[in-house]
């Protein structure tokens, strides 16, 4: 019996021994299938960061080129540098198609061979954008180098930073008018273009004392300098252009604000009207209440309600609010827009099919203004950093704004949800941007 019994045991111990090896197998089969589930995401990411890092790589290198082949002409003239500039298209359509694969990756997470070659059609087009512009910026160096002594190049210098130092006080006093008249915000980075001027003049004329006849400094040294110098004078003449821009811009947000403003009065007789004659007291306030919300919004460009006279409405000095407190055309344009929008949207049932186009056609100006300058905000913020995300938003809006002007004469409607798209994307990218 003993030995029937250690048998019996020996059996249970060994069919327990068996329970748990096969535990284990399947455990460890559940973690190993899990990994391999896991990977895909893993792999997915890997990809991400790749075409991402080559994309930020080739559009920094395009800036780089952009400025560089200016920065040529100037030197050279536009003749010398219209290989450069070649080099420059190519450069832009290999950029253009890693935005659209990168945009590919993004919208198919889950196309994990598709995505690798994509990625690894990114890094070889960032590869060549680079290889392209770097033999042509070194063609330029040589060129410099060889082509021109150094006191021929000093004496240009000279001259370019006296007639830089010739437009500072114009352009104070053009950024200080526009202060007076708009918010500080409003004018970007021309807010402080005339300090930067001065200060990178004041940098050039340092480098330029220092390579002037007389150093004791090498020769391969003095043309280094000389050639610090000139990028520093590059700065700031483009410093002093952006003073002239930020007019251009205002000046266009402004002229949209009065046509705003005067579509504004229309909508609100439109809509007034609209509200007395309501099918029902749930339309008719919905009506109403967009109309007090334009009002509000009009009001605020100082121009009193909506259904004020056109002169009273006169866009003067800040561009709208109080006649004391300078604000910002856009951050007006953009309420009454908005306003505007609701409006529409309380007649959209009445409103016949010619009415939409017509309404499409007025508010389309007022948005592409107001989306280009948030483009231009958005590339502020980005700078010469800012990641893959920020960009690829940027180029979505560039987008979109370009494909609202080709539609404008056969599909207002159309142009006009691109446009706002192109603002929706331009302001993720400012947002990815700073944060």
């Amino acid at each position: 019996m003993e030995l029937i019994g250690g048998l019996v045991g020996g059996l249970i111990a060994a069919g327990g021994t068996v329970l748990v090896v096969t535990a284990a197998v399947l455990v460890g089969g559940i973690v190993v299938v899990s990994r391999r589930r896991a990977r895909p995401a893993q792999v997915s990411a890997s990809i991400r960061r790749r075409a991402g890092s080559a994309l930020v790589r080739a559009d920094d290198r395009l800036a780089e080129g952009e400025a560089d082949v200016e920065f040529a002409v100037a030197q050279f003239g536009e003749r010398a540098a219209q290989d450069y500039r070649g080099a420059l298209r190519r450069a832009q359509s290999d950029r253009d198609e890693i935005f659209r694969l990168h945009r590919m990756i993004d919208d198919e997470p889950d196309a994990g061979l598709a995505n690798r070659e994509r990625a690894d059609r990114i890094v070889m087009l960032a590869d060549r954008i680079e290889r392209a512009l770097d033999e042509q910026a070194r063609s330029f160096r040589e060129r410099r180098s060889l082509e021109s002594t150094a006191p021929e190049r000093l004496e240009r210098l000279r001259t370019r930073i006296a007639e830089a130092r010739g437009r500072l006080a114009a352009a104070t006093t053009q950024r200080d008018a526009l202060i007076e008249r708009h918010a500080r915000s409003a004018l970007g980075p021309a807010v402080d273009a005339p300090e930067r001027a001065a200060r990178a003049l004041d940098r050039a004329e340092a480098q330029a004392a220092d390579a002037a006849p007389g150093s004791t400094a090498a020769a391969s040294s003095v043309m280094a300098t000389i050639a610090d110098a000139e990028r520093l004078l590059y700065a700031a003449e483009e410093a002093l252009e952006q003073g002239d821009a930020a007019a251009a811009r205002l000046a266009d947000a402004v002229a949209a604000l009065q046509g705003l403003r005067d579509d504004a009065r229309a909508a609100r007789t439109e809509a007034l009207e609209a509200a007395a004659t309501a099918p029902d007291g749930e339309t008719g306030a919905a009506i109403t209440a967009a109309v007090a919300q334009l009002d509000a919004a009009v009001a605020a460009t100082g121009a009193g309600p909506a259904g004020g006279s056109s002169a009273s409405g006169a866009v003067a000095g800040s561009a709208g609010g109080d006649a004391d407190r300078p604000s910002d055309p856009l951050e007006l344009l953009d309420e009454l827009r908005e306003a505007m929008d609701a409006v529409e949207l309380a007649l959209a049932s009445s409103r016949t099919q010619a009415q939409r186009l017509a309404h499409a056609r007025e508010a389309y100006h007022a948005a592409r203004v107001q989306t280009e300058a948030q483009i231009l905000a958005a590339r502020d913020a980005l700078g010469s950093g800012g990641s893959a995300g920020a960009r690829a938003r940027l180029e979505e809006a560039v987008d979109e704004l370009r494909a609202s002007r080709s539609l404008l004469d056969t599909d207002p409607v159309g142009a006009l949800d691109a446009v706002r798209r192109a603002l929706t994307h331009a302001r993720d990218a400012e947002v990815l941007a700073r944060y």
